[in-house]
C-alpha cells in the first residue's frame, strides 16, 4: 500500500529536487540580501537508532542559527497537549466504523504480529492506530529526528517554533474523516507486508540521499494523486511567507517534510521563485 508509506514519508522531512540534482538532506538559503544565510534540511519522520543521526556539519548549522523551525513547535506545551488530544475520537470508537469481519482480521493482526492488544486503542483515530505499527515497519524501536532538533536547539537555547499549527496540520490529515481513515487501516493492515516492502524501498532511498527519485515516488501513486495539493502544495504555499520573513530577520533552521520540498511546487523552487539562492550542502 505505497499510498501508506508515501503518507509517513510526507510527514517527514526530506528534499527532493536540488537545483543540480545533487544528492543532500541539507540544504543553503541565501541572496537576496541575506547577510548571513539560513539552512533547509531533511528528516524522515521514524527511524531505527542506526539513521537516527545528524551530520557534524547539519549540528554546525543548528549552533550557527538563531532559531529553529519544525513543521510544530515541539516544545510549546499547548501544541503537545493539543496533538494528543487530536488522537482520539469523541462519540464513536473503531468498531462502529468498519465491518465486524474487518475488526476481527486487524484485532488478529495486532495481537498476533503486534503483540497488542487492540481493544485498548478503541478510541485512538484510525491514523493514530496506524502509527503503532511503525516499530513492526521498521523492525526497530524507532526515534525522531524532529526530536533531536529539539533536543539540539535547548541545548543551544534556540528557540524552537512552528510553520504550522497542530490544529490545521491534524485538519490536513484528517480532511476525509475518521470512517475513511478506518478504511484505508484495514487495507493497509491486509497489505502489510506489500506496505512494509515498498516502505523499506522508500527508506534506501533516504539512506542514499537520493531526493529526486523520492520526489518522483510521490507521483507515481495513483491514489495520493488527490491528496497532493492539500498535503503538499498549498501547506507549502502557506510556509513561504513564514520561511522568507524568518530569515530576513534573523538566520533560521528549517527541518519540514519529506514529501514537501520537490518539484516546482516545492519549497525549494518556491524560495528560488523568490528570489533567493538554494544550494545542496555535503
Amino acid at each position: 500500500m505505497r499510498n501508506f508509506c508515501l503518507f509517513i514519508l510526507l510527514f517527514c522531512s526530506f528534499q527532493a529536487f536540488s537545483q543540480s540534482n545533487e544528492k543532500s538532506l541539507l540544504y543553503e538559503i541565501s541572496g537576496k540580501g541575506l547577510s548571513q544565510p539560513s539552512y533547509l534540511y531533511g528528516t524522515f519522520h521514524l527511524l531505527c537508532q542506526q539513521d537516527l543521526k545528524l551530520s557534524p556539519v547539519t549540528l554546525e548549522k543548528v549552533k550557527a542559527a538563531d532559531q529553529v523551525y519544525l513543521e510544530l513547535d515541539m516544545d510549546d506545551p499547548k501544541e503537545i497537549s493539543a496533538m494528543m488530544s487530536k488522537m482520539y475520537m469523541k462519540d464513536q470508537v473503531l468498531k462502529d466504523l468498519i465491518p465486524t469481519e474487518d475488526y476481527a482480521y486487524v484485532k488478529s493482526f495486532f495481537k498476533d504480529s503486534l503483540k497488542m492488544n487492540l481493544e485498548s486503542m478503541q478510541k485512538m483515530k484510525p491514523f493514530a492506530i496506524m502509527t503503532m505499527t511503525y516499530p513492526k515497519m521498521l523492525g526497530c524501536t524507532p526515534g525522531s529526528p524532529e526530536l533531536l532538533f529539539v533536543q539540539q536547539a535547548t541545548t543551544a537555547q534556540k528557540p524552537i517554533l512552528g510553520l504550522e499549527t497542530v490544529d490545521y496540520q491534524f485538519s490536513v490529515v484528517n480532511k476525509n474523516g475518521d470512517k475513511k481513515s478506518a478504511e484505508q487501516l484495514v487495507t493497509y493492515v491486509k497489505d502489510f507486508q506489500k506496505s512494509k516492502k515498498e516502505f523499506e524501498e522508500l527508506l534506501e532511498l533516504y539512506r542514499s540521499q537520493d531526493v529526486e527519485a523520492l520526489y518522483l515516488a510521490t507521483q507515481k501513486d495513483e491514489q495520493f494523486k488527490d491528496q497532493v495539493e492539500e498535503l503538499l502544495w498549498n501547506r507549502n504555499a502557506n510556509w513561504i511567507p513564514i520561511i522568507t520573513k524568518a530569515i530576513q530577520e534573523k538566520p533560521s533552521f528549517f527541518a519540514v517534510g519529506a514529501g514537501h520540498l520537490g518539484g516546482d511546487k516545492g519549497v525549494l523552487a518556491l524560495l528560488r521563485k523568490a528570489g533567493y539562492t538554494v544550494k545542496a550542502l555535503k
